[in-house]
C-alpha cells in the first residue's frame, strides 16, 4: 500500500498525497458504488428471469421470440440473446396486456425491498437511443442523446473503455441504485448509420404523434424498432434478408398489376384485384419495415378467402392497426385512421372483419 508521503506510483516524482491520491480515492469510491449497483441489479434480474420461465409463460416466451427475431435461424439469433432477454422481461406485452416485469412487480410487491422496486421502475422507463460521447472523465462520461437532444452521463464508464470522445453508440440506460449504467451491450455506429436511424425514427414518430405526445414516450414503448436495427448491425445477413423481402413484396404487387392488365376477366374481378393491389401498395408505403412482412401476410390471407368491399384506405388502416395491436404496440384506432384519412368507425369495422378470421 502506498503511503501518503511516498513517491507517487505514476512516476511523476511528486509525493502520492500531492499527485494521484485524490484521484485514486475517487476511483475507489466509484468502483464501490458501481459494484453495489451491479450486485443488486444481478439479484433482481435473476428473480425476474426465474419468474418469466414459469410454465404459465411458455407460450408468451415463444411468441416473444417470434415478434423479436427477424429470421428463423437459431445460430444467427443466438447473437442477440442478451437483447432478447431485456426485451422479453421489460418490453414484450403479454396476453394480459402487461409486461413480464409489471406482472412480477404486482405479484411480488409485498416481498420486494425498496431497492428492488426502484430498479424495476427505472428499467420500465428505460429506452434505447443514440448517444455521442462528449467527454470521458475520471468518474463519469458525458453523453448527448442525439434523438432527444439532451445531455446525460454514465458512471459505469468501464463499458466505454475501448471507445473515444466523439464516437457514436446505441445503448439503453437506466439508473440502478443511484448509478447511471447501460443495461445492455452498447454498439458503436458510424455517422452514416446514425443519420439513417434518426431519420427513420423521426419519420415513424411524426406518423404516430397523435398516440405519443413526446418522443421519449415513443421510444419507451417502441424499443422493438431499435432492436430490429441492432440485429441488422450485428449480423449484415439480417439487413440483406429484409431488403430482399421488401423487394419481393413490391415485385409481387407489380406482377399482379401486370397480369391484370393482360388478362381478359370479368370487370368485377378486375376491380377487386386492383383494389387488393392498391391495399398492398398503401400498406407498403405507410407501415414501418419492422411490421411490413407480417402486415402483408395478414392481408394476403384475408383477401384470398374473403371478398374485399369498401375503400382501400379502410382496409390498409385496419391491417396496420391489427398488426401493431398484436405486436403489443400502444396505438389507437383514431391515430391510425387519421394516418390513412379514414374515419375510426371505418377502421374499426374492417378491423373486426380481419380479426375474426386471423390469428398471428
Amino acid at each position: 500500500m502506498v503511503g501518503r508521503n511516498d513517491l507517487c506510483p505514476c512516476n511523476s516524482g511528486k509525493k502520492y498525497k500531492k499527485c494521484c491520491l485524490n484521484k485514486d480515492k475517487k476511483n475507489s469510491m466509484l468502483k464501490q458504488k458501481v459494484d453495489f449497483s451491479q450486485k443488486h441489479d444481478i439479484s433482481i434480474t435473476k428473480k425476474l428471469y426465474a419468474y418469466s420461465r414459469k410454465d404459465k409463460f411458455y407460450d408468451e416466451y415463444i411468441n416473444a421470440q417470434h415478434k423479436f427475431h427477424i429470421v428463423d435461424d437459431k445460430e444467427i439469433n443466438s447473437k442477440f440473446n442478451s437483447f432478447f432477454n431485456t426485451y422479453y422481461l421489460q418490453d414484450y406485452i403479454t396476453s394480459e396486456n402487461k409486461t413480464i416485469a409489471i406482472s412480477f412487480f404486482e405479484e411480488n410487491k409485498n416481498k420486494l425491498n425498496i431497492i428492488e422496486k426502484n430498479i424495476l421502475k427505472s428499467k420500465l422507463k428505460s429506452y434505447i437511443t443514440i448517444y455521442k460521447i462528449l467527454n470521458i472523465e475520471e468518474d463519469k462520461a458525458i453523453l448527448k442523446d442525439l434523438i432527444l437532444d439532451k445531455e446525460t452521463y454514465i458512471e459505469d464508464i468501464n463499458v466505454l473503455k475501448d471507445l473515444k470522445v466523439g464516437e457514436l453508440i446505441i445503448g439503453r440506460m437506466a439508473n440502478v441504485v443511484e448509478v447511471n449504467k447501460f443495461i445492455d451491450t452498447v454498439l458503436s455506429i458510424s455517422e452514416k448509420i446514425k443519420d439513417v436511424i434518426i431519420a427513420d425514427i423521426n419519420n415513424i414518430y411524426e406518423k404516430n404523434k397523435d398516440v405519443y405526445k413526446e418522443m421519449e414516450t415513443f421510444l419507451v414503448y417502441n424499443t422493438n424498432i431499435f432492436y430490429k436495427y441492432i440485429q441488422q448491425l450485428i449480423d449484415p445477413k439480417i439487413g440483406t434478408y429484409l431488403k430482399e423481402k421488401k423487394e419481393t413484396s413490391k415485385a409481387k404487387v407489380n406482377n399482379v398489376e401486370k397480369q391484370e392488365d393482360t388478362k381478359k376477366v370479368d370487370t368485377k374481378e378486375v376491380d377487386n384485384s386492383q383494389k387488393e393491389c392498391e391495399v398492398k401498395n398503401l400498406i407498403t408505403e405507410n407501415i414501418e419495415d419492422a411490421y411490413l412482412e407480417v402486415a402483408l401476410t395478414i392481408w394476403e390471407e384475408y383477401k384470398n378467402n374473403n371478398e374485399v368491399k369498401g375503400t382501400e384506405n379502410g382496409w390498409a388502416s385496419a391491417v396496420e392497426y391489427h398488426t401493431k395491436k398484436e405486436d403489443g404496440v400502444n396505438v389507437t384506432q383514431s391515430a391510425i385512421a387519421k394516418k390513412y384519412k379514414v374515419s375510426p368507425s371505418t377502421l374499426g369495422k374492417r378491423y373486426k372483419e380481419i380479426k375474426s378470421i386471423h390469428k398471428i
